[in-house]
């Protein structure tokens, strides 16, 4: 029976009765096929860069131009991604550097609005706590009368209270004092006790004014330069400055917060897509300059000594 299907979908003939044939031309090599190297560099050919030069002098100038041609356009390929890769890292930097001062600005704002808060407050130290309950009120009213000869009015004085964690002395059955918070009606009532504490100098009480915990800690670690600026300066030379600076004669010897002021006075409203972009133009501006002024290496090799005139 013949076959009925003719054309494309005909059947290939039997092994025996067809021979196939490649019709591709098998590559030959225009090179001693001892030398490694790889058509392209991007194939990844690890023996291509093992290549010596002696090997290398020995191939024909064909195969060297497809080799040098390959390896220039992988360069041009590398310095590409390369410059993306920076442009990536500049633009990241830029983001980061923003972010960073939005935060800070975030930061300094919280800060300011809790000092202004506490502003009409004052802490009391030296006050013995007595187990039970106990009017600070009445404590503090008596404290001023007797050691700082002021006599406020009752509204002067809105609250009182012991601030931190209660601790109990077991061998004595008492606690130990914990400073008092004290909250007036008005700034001017802070302002004057804080001008007659000069006045517990040598005794074992203490005012001080009410600040955010950040801001207290560097007080603190101010709290020695300052004592010994004022020995060594006089009291009326040396000033504690908001939030934590120390001035001597008018000038700001020491400052934990240098760029508070700067800082406060940035917007929270700006164009942030603007101030990404105007910090990578000055990030990549920065960058160029660098590398234009980088000075070149200097040479390891002994200077040779000059020719001797016959």
């Amino acid at each position: 029976m013949a076959n009925r299907y003719t054309g494309k979908y005909a059947p290939l003939a039997s092994s025996s009765n067809w021979r196939t044939q490649d019709s591709k031309r098998k590559r030959r090599a225009t090179c001693d096929s001892s030398i490694p190297c790889s058509p392209h560099p991007h194939q990844g050919d690890p023996q291509f860069s093992a290549t010596s030069r002696a090997q290398f002098e020995n191939i024909n100038m064909e195969h060297k131009l497809n080799c040098l041609f390959d390896m220039i356009s992988t360069n041009y390929t590398m310095n590409y991604k390369l410059d993306c890769l920076n442009n990536s890292l500049y633009h990241s930097k830029a983001i980061h550097d923003v972010t960073e001062a939005r935060l800070r600005l975030l930061e300094y704002t919280s800060l300011d609005i809790e000092a202004r808060s506490l502003r009409t407050n004052l802490i009391f130290n030296g006050f013995p706590e007595s187990v039970g309950t106990e009017d600070c009120l009445q404590t503090i009213r008596e404290f001023l009368t007797s050691k700082l000869n002021m006599n406020l009015a009752l509204h002067s004085l809105v609250k009182a209270r012991r601030i931190g964690r209660r601790i109990v002395a077991r061998s004595q059955g008492s606690t130990r004092g914990r400073a008092i918070r004290v909250t007036l009606s008005d700034l001017r009532y802070v302002n004057e006790i804080m001008d007659s504490a000069k006045l517990l100098k040598n005794t074992h009480f203490g005012i001080s004014r009410d600040y955010p915990r950040e801001i207290s800690e560097a007080r603190k670690d101010l709290w020695l330069d300052f004592k010994a600026a004022r020995d060594k300066y006089g009291s009326k030379n040396v000033k504690m400055l908001f939030p934590a600076a120390l001035s001597v004669h008018g000038e700001v010897i020491r400052n934990l917060f240098p760029d508070w002021h700067s800082v406060l006075r940035g917007s929270r409203n700006s164009d942030v897509a603007s101030r990404i972009d105007q910090r990578f133009q000055k990030i990549t501006a920065d960058f160029a300059i660098s590398v234009d002024t980088q000075q070149p290496l200097q040479s390891t090799e002994p200077p040779k000594e000059p020719k001797s005139v016959q």
